[in-house]
């Protein structure tokens, strides 16, 4: 693996259970970008986590030159310049196509991600303020996103024969499904999916970045 840097370190700020902070760090080892991994959370380190990110917002990453970059797909957009400025084939081209495919299927996958993050947060409301008919819109959302991810997946990964930004996008999506909440998951129904998360699960760069750190 390529080490991209020299002298100072990229920081990344965040949980690994966010599937935004792990679609970063799982990018980051692809390239081999080595970094500084602080693990606060916006919810339980908030005190630690103020004077770094007064926006509680995450991920942040830390460029070695001290500047600070917010939301993860501009930190991708990011990543996969500093990777052509080195010769690697960046997880996203810089143009044409096959970007905007792989585009839109990241668009599919973060749908999917965002509306499960939904479902989570209306799960930890108090019972009585919860509202089954919002989470069961926000279900649907999720699962036709995913129904026409499993439609578009028919080889080993989603576009032109290789690994993309969507397929680690993607992952990283259901992986939070699967972690936080495993009933929304059914087994059986998305077979296509699931071979490819259990292949990149068990990748070096999906390995290094375990959900529970």
């Amino acid at each position: 693996m390529t080490n991209l840097t020299e002298g100072g370190r990229h920081q990344l700020l965040g949980l690994y259970d966010s599937p935004f902070v792990r679609r970063v760090a799982v990018t980051m080892h692809h390239y081999g970008i080595p970094f500084e991994h602080l693990s606060l959370s916006v919810f339980r380190h908030m005190d630690a986590m103020r004077p770094l990110n007064p926006l509680f917002k995450v991920p942040m990453l830390t460029l070695p030159s001290g500047e600070k970059l917010y939301e993860s797909a501009y930190i991708l957009d990011y990543l996969d310049e500093l990777a052509v400025e080195r010769g690697i084939t960046a997880l996203t081209p810089r143009s044409g196509p096959e970007r905007r495919q792989i585009q839109q299927l990241m668009a599919l996958a973060i749908v999917a991600t965002e509306k499960a993050v939904a479902i989570e947060y209306e799960r930890k409301r108090p019972g009585e303020l919860q509202w089954s008919e919002w989470t069961k819109r926000l279900r649907g959302q999720m699962r036709q996103a995913f129904d026409m991810l499993e439609a578009r997946l028919d080889s080993d990964f989603l576009v032109g024969g290789r690994l993309t930004q969507a397929d680690i996008t993607t992952v990283s999506g259901i992986g939070f499904v699967r972690y936080v909440l495993p009933h929304e998951w059914p087994d059986g129904d998305y077979p296509a999916l699931a071979r490819l998360v259990d292949r990149l699960e068990s990748s070096p760069a999906f390995k290094a970045v375990p959900l529970d750190e």
